[in-house]
């Protein structure tokens, strides 16, 4: 798999229509109508079951979509006429389009607190979460795979440890490099990292989001300045709640109640995301972006994933967490997940694409 940056122009590069030569009624303002319509129908866009990361891009490319002057020509006035709906039309007419599949290992990363914001080292914590996912144009699809922070794995030169220290001991690459090997080789194609307090700014960028609390949750964590408390109830959660709900690990259920709880914040996440209000904080939303994400992939890759996921459905994004069982007590010196060949395979095999 080629990892050319998909670029406006190679798209565009294959119409030749010259603006010179069409009729004057080709030129006129986008129609009013044909605007609120795809207002109104981005209420209806899926964000459901999408990884934090992809949510906060998608807002940030629908954002870039709605403000953005998209020449007449590149519109499929026809199709209209025919019963498409004006926002796959409007979205074709950005000239971004997901023409290749992309596998892309997903980091949420304790912030590394002595080191300024948004740097490179700042990145370089421990993965609090982890997903793999691969977003496929061809079969229209996305799947997620989370893998537990526990995950037992071997890492060159620092041995048998958790699958979260990669990132620690060698960024991004080096956990790149050890969930490959981890996961019979699968490609990786890009990553995204993001600090935990990405989640909580982006929820204070959109106002709190709604949630179920299911029980009383109270911990303190002076070295991540994590301070858990709540209770029970429906609530709105301010950006430091929602960050304390979705890491809160401390009961019974462990590393996989977490990962139950970081999905319930998602989708109310999403939830807030797919109101076209959206578009005001815009402001807020490319800051959080600037501040608390560090990825290899371009802008026009990431319009191109905006525009791919702002059009599935919900039955085409799939999420699944590796399979494995808690080490036993008196197994290892520290606690693991173990996951056997047999796990790996099931979630691997005819999902994502190995080297």
């Amino acid at each position: 798999m080629s990892n050319r940056p998909i670029t406006a122009s190679k798209i565009r590069s294959a119409d030749t229509t010259n603006l010179a030569d069409l009729p004057d009624s080709y030129l006129q303002p986008m129609p009013t109508e044909l605007v609120q319509s795809t207002v109104k129908s981005l209420k209806h866009i899926p964000f459901a079951r999408i990884g934090f990361t992809l949510s906060l891009l998608v807002s940030v490319g629908t954002g870039a979509f709605l403000g953005r002057i998209i020449p007449i020509n590149a519109l499929d006035w026809r199709g209209l006429v025919t019963g498409r709906k004006p926002q796959e039309v409007l979205i074709e007419g950005l000239g971004r389009k997901l023409e290749q599949s992309y596998q892309i290992l997903v980091m949420g990363v304790d912030r590394v607190l002595d080191a300024p914001l948004g740097s490179p080292e700042s990145f370089n914590g421990r993965s609090d979460s982890m997903l793999l996912i691969r977003l496929d144009p061809v079969s229209r699809s996305v799947k997620i795979l989370s893998i537990p922070r526990d995950t037992q794995v071997p890492i060159p030169d620092y041995g048998v440890t958790k699958i979260n220290a990669a990132n620690v001991y060698g960024g991004a690459k080096l956990a790149q490099e050890v969930v490959s090997e981890k996961l019979n080789g699968v490609q990786i194609d890009r990553y995204v990292r993001v600090d935990t307090q990405g989640l909580a700014a982006l929820v204070d960028a959109l106002g709190g989001i709604e949630v179920n609390v299911p029980k009383r949750m109270k911990y303190e964590d002076k070295t991540q300045k994590l301070n858990i408390d709540l209770y029970s109830g429906q609530q709105t959660l301010n950006g430091e709640q929602a960050e304390g709900f979705s890491r809160f690990r401390y009961d019974e259920d462990g590393d996989i109640g977490r990962i139950a709880r970081q999905q319930i914040v998602l989708k109310a996440v999403k939830a807030k995301i797919a109101d076209p209000s959206v578009v005001l904080h815009l402001p807020d939303l490319i800051n959080v972006m600037q501040r608390h994400v560090d990825s290899d992939l371009s802008l026009d890759e990431l319009t191109a994933i905006a525009t791919f996921t702002m059009m599935l459905k919900p039955a085409q994004i799939q999420n699944t967490s590796l399979q494995g069982r808690p080490s036993d007590p008196n197994e290892f010196r520290f606690s693991y997940w173990i996951v056997s060949p047999e796990d790996v395979d099931q979630a691997i095999a005819n999902v994502f694409v190995t080297k």
